[in-house]
């Protein structure tokens, strides 16, 4: 009778497992595929919009001279958290991150904003608290930090500034 009781708990609780794995599934299948059909980028001439947004994807285009081994991004780029949230969005340039790119948590709070040329942090870029404040504002010049560096409290008060010169601390109060 111990026997018959144990595999009856055991079927059930196998019974519960498939259930669940089932209503999850369907969830994913049908949410994943509507959220996906609504990501449509403004790709430029001479490019084709790639990925997808399912399983931590992206969404990118890509030029048509590429090759599948060496594609070469050109113009937006968005990619989602596995919920489906954003996780960044920018431009590519001839395969390198370009222009202002804004970055996110995986509950759609702004985490970050940075500016590159050619792949690199160039220009501003700045780290935001949960309550949307700027937690950092640093200065880049061809990736290398060049100029003023703010680190904030949640209030917004400077808790301390630098001044950087080609990647080494001249300043700070």
């Amino acid at each position: 009778m111990g026997l018959q009781a144990s595999a009856r708990r055991k079927d059930k609780l196998m019974s519960v497992n498939v259930v669940t794995r089932f209503v999850v599934i369907s969830l994913v299948s049908i949410a994943a595929p509507s959220f996906a059909s609504e990501v449509q980028l403004s790709c430029p001439a001479g490019t084709v919009q790639k990925g997808k947004t399912t399983k931590s994807e992206s969404i990118y285009c890509v030029k048509t001279t590429s090759t599948v081994i060496k594609p070469v991004l050109q113009g937006p780029y968005v990619d989602f958290w596995p919920n489906g949230q954003k996780q960044s969005e920018g431009q590519y340039l001839e395969g390198f991150r370009s222009g202002h790119w804004t970055y996110w948590d995986a509950n759609g709070v702004k985490t970050g904003e940075t500016d590159f040329a050619a792949g690199d942090y160039h220009g501003t870029r700045v780290q935001f608290f949960a309550n949307g404040k700027p937690k950092m504002i640093e200065q880049y010049q061809k990736g290398i930090r060049n100029g003023t560096v703010q680190e904030l409290s949640e209030d917004g008060k400077v808790v301390r500034e630098s001044r950087f010169e080609k990647g080494k601390e001249v300043a700070a109060k």
